[in-house]
């Protein structure tokens, strides 16, 4: 059973860490956005844990990602998206709750993102709304307040 995690650390325990740039936590260097994506077998992963992935990829180009991982994944293999919820952000810069210097530091994405999109987004993909799960806290790995976490799990439809 083949577990990756696309970030540039390690969070998720027993999953091959994925990211285009090498580091100590990095196991195999490999790019998953367009136009490289994830080189693996086809149905030959059982989760992929996407961290942040979305924010560093162009909006254009998520549905070509997305893509890419599905077809990566086995049939019944459960996808994580792990993003920075932009509605959260928002509202934690407008509030005072968040300086706008450390957004801009810490929050700074090509892509901004909220549930609605990542939503919209995997069901283009595939994954129908109704199989979505949006997870509030993770067992798996440690969950900051502005992230969100949806899982889809890949149907024999796909």
């Amino acid at each position: 059973m083949l577990k990756i995690q696309i970030s540039p650390t390690k969070k998720v325990d027993g999953a091959m860490v994925v990211w285009h740039e090498k580091n100590d936590d990095v196991d195999l260097v490999m790019d998953a956005r367009p136009p490289y994506g994830l080189k693996f077998k086809p149905g030959s992963v059982k989760v992929i844990y996407a961290f942040g992935l979305l924010g560093i990829t162009r909006q254009e180009k998520i549905p070509e990602l997305l893509k890419n991982l599905v077809e990566i994944l086995e049939v019944g293999g459960e996808l994580y998206i792990i993003e920075q919820d932009f509605d959260y952000i928002l509202r934690a810069v407008l509030g005072g709750d968040l300086p706008l210097r450390e957004f801009n530091k810490d929050y700074s994405q090509i892509t901004h993102i909220n549930q609605e999109e990542i939503v919209n987004f995997l069901e283009r993909a595939g994954f129908p709304v109704k199989e979505q799960v949006w997870w509030q806290d993770s067992p798996i790995f440690h969950k900051k307040n502005s992230e969100i976490i949806i899982m889809a799990k890949k149907n024999n439809l796909q």
